[in-house]
């Protein structure tokens, strides 16, 4: 079972209650994308920054002059609405695409890529963990806080890597596999079949946290996906190419942060809930952390020789 099918799982999960959530993330966000590219339309290139262009649009001989105005209310009320949600569409499809290159195997058309991309950065987490075990190991029983402190730096930078070997061409999509990796090796749990049963005993102020860490997940893939459909107005204004690249950047950094989040509350939720799942389920299981041996057995339940 690939650990990506685990938070996968998860992801459609938290995923199911907020397609009302488009409205605010792709509509509202076309409205003014919309009236962006008119604006960057208007300029083009060779005046790009002559904001006195726009002065003129509703002015005597500008390109709404002698229009009436009923046909400028259709377009306010019924054009300008489905443009922006064609829009958001838009957004929401390369939002998608990266989700897809973000969190999931490549397609077979990129596998040879991923591939190398992958092998490039276990070459980079293998030396970072060398040079961690190195000091590690030259530290001694009891190191002195300087070396402490060089240790705690070195382990950083190979998990800013991946925490573990990485098995993905990006590191979101290795952060998001460490949760099922870090489940199954601490209790030994498939995170694909224990996580809809422990979902239903979490409570509610739980849940609502894992909602809202899957909402800044998708409002933060979306604004990368704005980001790339920004660079579309950059065929009749160049300044959109330096917006589109500002714009992926800040979502992609946003996204970094929303996986991160994502990762630890999921596996929190299992550290904090994994005896009661078990408890639920029917086992005998003492106070304390649930134990790899009675995970296995919940694992084997749950699995139903699957």
């Amino acid at each position: 079972m690939r650990g990506g099918d685990g938070m996968n799982a998860v992801l459609a999960e938290l995923g199911r209650r907020y397609v009302e959530r488009w409205v605010a993330l792709l509509v509202l966000p076309g409205l003014l994308y919309v009236a962006g590219a008119a604006v960057a339309y208007r300029l083009g290139h060779t005046h790009w920054a002559d904001l006195g262009r726009l002065t003129g649009l509703l002015e005597p001989g500008g390109p709404l002059d002698g229009r009436r105005p009923s046909s400028v209310w259709v377009f306010v009320i019924a054009v300008l609405p489905v443009l922006s949600a064609a829009a958001g569409l838009a957004a929401r499809g390369a939002a998608a695409a990266l989700g897809r290159l973000w969190f999931e195997p490549w397609p077979y058309g990129l596998r040879r890529l991923a591939r190398r991309r992958t092998a490039v950065r276990a070459e980079r987490w293998e030396a970072a963990d060398r040079a961690y075990r190195a000091e590690l190991a030259g530290a001694g029983a009891r190191p002195s806080a300087a070396t402490g402190a060089r240790i705690d730096l070195l382990a950083a930078r190979r998990n800013a890597v991946a925490l573990g070997p990485p098995a993905h061409p990006t590191w979101t999509g290795d952060r998001l596999d460490a949760v099922h990796a870090r489940v199954w090796g601490w209790y030994r749990l498939d995170v694909v079949f224990s996580w809809p049963r422990l979902w239903l005993i979490l409570n509610e102020a739980e849940q609502n946290a894992l909602r809202v860490a899957r909402a800044e997940l998708d409002a933060a893939v979306t604004l990368a996906g704005w980001g790339v459909l920004t660079v579309l107005p950059a065929l009749w204004w160049w300044p959109s190419l330096l917006l589109a690249a500002g714009v992926f950047a800040l979502g992609l950094r946003r996204t970094r942060g929303a996986v991160d989040t994502l990762a630890h509350l999921t596996e929190a939720a299992f550290d904090l809930r994994a005896a009661a799942l078990a408890r639920e389920l029917g086992f005998e299981v003492p106070e304390g952390r649930l134990s790899p041996e009675t995970g296995a057995q919940v694992t084997a339940h749950l699995r139903k020789h699957v």
